[in-house]
């Protein structure tokens, strides 16, 4: 059989392999480029059919992880249409270096999953009346934008539709626009949920990030506090989307490939199907937003 396969690269296409093993839209293979044994994805289409003869390599195997989600599969097509990108370098920004991460020990998981003391948090009336419009249709896609004053609590807020869809057995990505503002922000996160949660940025190990990405790919791991990047990790079962400080400039990548994070944390939490909270304490941004999300919701349509 003949299968798809899209290479980490500057490539708009998938290139034809063949291959006896069952495979699906989806799977992490290995496969013959040039001199070199690379990882590619079966991507969820063929190319059209050539008349002339050649010979079509073989896949080498199919690497044991779960499969590249449908859902992401389409927001990476999506993703390097809008924003001009080669589908490959698309495919590139969700690998480890062109590369993925297989099963780890669950001893690798476990600092994510040991729950320590939390503290007690009482939201106020207006919190919880805020809390209710944020859960209202939380079970598909919605837009909400969450603002407030600084120390207005919003993040308690958030955290809260957070806690919903985790005993939904669900995950959660928060987006931070600086690395510099995670450590205060983490101490909060355990304070609230006492467990750790996942951080992305460019700044943790090689080691770190293979424990991350296999650990969303399992479902190991419920939630990430991270960085841009971080919106293209392999997430299993997202449930919810958080852009906080959704007015700051840092979410736009102006070097290599170019995008705006907050915009594509909109269309993902489209073709995943799940809300998306931004959040901001700058209220001339109020006016601008259902603009944002119409504009996406548009694009995403065509």
């Amino acid at each position: 059989m003949y299968f798809p396969v899209l290479l980490p690269n500057i490539f708009s296409h998938p290139f034809t392999y063949q291959s006896e093993l069952k495979l699906k839209a989806g799977d992490y293979v290995k496969v013959s480029f040039g001199k070199s044994l690379i990882t590619g994805v079966v991507w969820n289409h063929f190319e059209p059919k050539s008349n002339k003869k050649f010979e079509i390599k073989s896949i080498t195997k199919k690497i044991d992880i779960e499969p590249l989600k449908i859902e992401t599969i389409k927001f990476l097509n999506w993703f390097s249409e809008y924003n001009l990108v080669p589908k490959g370098m698309s495919l590139k920004l969700h690998l480890l270096r062109g590369d993925v991460a297989s099963y780890l020990d669950k001893e690798e998981y476990e600092k994510y999953n040991k729950i320590n003391k939390t503290k007690k948090f009482t939201l106020s009336s207006e919190q919880n009346k805020i809390l209710k419009e944020l859960l209202k249709k939380t079970n598909k896609f919605r837009v909400h934008l969450l603002q407030g004053t600084t120390g207005s609590g919003k993040t308690i807020v958030y955290f809260k539709t957070i806690e919903e869809k985790l005993k939904k057995g669900l995950q959660a990505l928060i987006l931070l626009p600086e690395i510099g503002l995670t450590c205060e922000f983490e101490k909060k996160f355990n304070e609230f949920f006492g467990f750790s949660a996942a951080v992305w940025h460019s700044g943790i190990t090689s080691k770190r990030k293979k424990i991350i990405w296999s650990g969303l790919a399992t479902g190991k791991i419920k939630v990430v506090i991270g960085a841009r990047s971080s919106l293209f990790l392999p997430f299993n079962k997202i449930g919810v989307l958080i852009v906080d400080e959704e007015h700051d400039q840092s979410y736009k990548q102006d070097e290599g490939i170019i995008y705006n994070a907050r915009d594509m944390a909109i269309a993902r939490a489209n073709f995943e199907n799940v809300p998306i909270n931004l959040v901001t304490a700058v209220t001339k941004f109020m006016g601008t937003f259902s603009k944002l999300a119409l504009a996406i919701a548009i694009s995403l349509a065509l």
